[in-house]
């Protein structure tokens, strides 16, 4: 009895700093949010880029291509960016919004600003964090290709009490911490209120790519549905964006944990608003989504 009443309190106090904190925070971090824009159809699909995406590519284009679609990061280094002409684009990776026209470290990133200036000839909607709005990349799809919308959304993390979480989601004043874009992703169409958002290529596997090296340096292979294994080395992690120290096997699981945590909080608000979202992943780590299978029309 004694043992529950003090972990009551003990939590009610904690929810009670992270939301004093959560409202210090968007004071300073967002602005007023803008609607986002009406959904087109009922059902959308979200695209990750793991490996297991290849599969659905292969078995179940005709299914995405009825849906609502989402991509995100470097889709567009496949040929199906053109094929599935996805009418939503998501991208909250800082690195983005750092790389300028004089970087040589990330040609993915270059890669993907010319495929946004000279494929995309179909409307298309970018979601990116509100502080990426005077970098190099977005001035330079802006000003390359106007008809892409670009939406800015405010990326401050909401914590603390569930009902005050819920309303900063709902008003798009906070959101819940995205390790992932795909958290990210899944997020904007909830507000934008599709009836069911199907979820695909979320294999979440890193922890099968993660290496440690003789000099006890932790080396990660990133590894995406558009490339082979035999191509994409182990490369080292690095703690700071000056790359001059790795990081630790500590914090790299540590960045699991909220990467995982983030779709409990997720599955959580999607209930809480009628929102149903299946995984439809061939591989998947994620177990606080619902799992289908679809039948293959191959």
């Amino acid at each position: 009895m004694i043992e529950r009443v003090y972990k009551s309190i003990a939590q009610f106090l904690s929810d009670l700093i992270e939301s004093i904190l959560t409202l210090l925070r968007l004071v300073v971090q967002s602005r007023w949010p803008k609607p986002l824009p009406l959904r087109r159809q009922a059902v959308c699909s979200v695209l990750g880029n793991g490996p297991s995406l290849s599969d659905t590519l292969q078995n179940h284009l005709a299914f995405l291509q009825e849906t609502e679609l989402v991509c995100v990061n470097n889709f567009a280094h496949s040929p199906y960016f053109a094929q599935l002409r996805p009418q939503n684009y998501v991208i909250v990776d800082p690195n983005y919004f750092v790389f300028t026209a004089t970087s040589t470290d990330r040609p993915d990133i270059r890669q993907t600003i010319d495929t946004f200036r000279t494929v995309v000839d179909w409307p298309m909607t970018l979601y990116v964090p509100r502080f990426a709005r005077n970098s190099y990349v977005i001035e330079t799809i802006r000003a390359g290709n106007p008809i892409i919308q670009v939406v800015f959304t405010n990326y401050s993390v909401a914590r603390g009490f569930r009902w005050l979480r819920h309303g900063l989601y709902r008003s798009g004043w906070g959101m819940m911490q995205s390790q992932t874009v795909i958290v990210a992703a899944l997020f904007f169409m909830i507000n934008r209120r599709f009836d069911v958002i199907y979820l695909f290529g979320a294999d979440q596997s890193w922890h099968e790519q993660i290496r440690l090296d003789e000099g006890n340096q932790v080396l990660m292979q990133q590894l995406h549905f558009y490339e082979q294994a035999k191509d994409v080395a182990y490369e080292p992690i690095y703690a700071d964006k000056h790359r001059t120290k790795t990081d630790s096997m500590a914090n790299q699981f540590l960045s699991l944990h909220k990467a995982f945590r983030g779709y409990e909080v997720l599955r959580d608000y999607a209930d809480s608003v009628g929102v149903r979202i299946f995984n439809a992943s061939s591989k998947s780590y994620i177990d606080a989504l619902e799992r289908i299978t679809l039948k293959s029309h191959s």
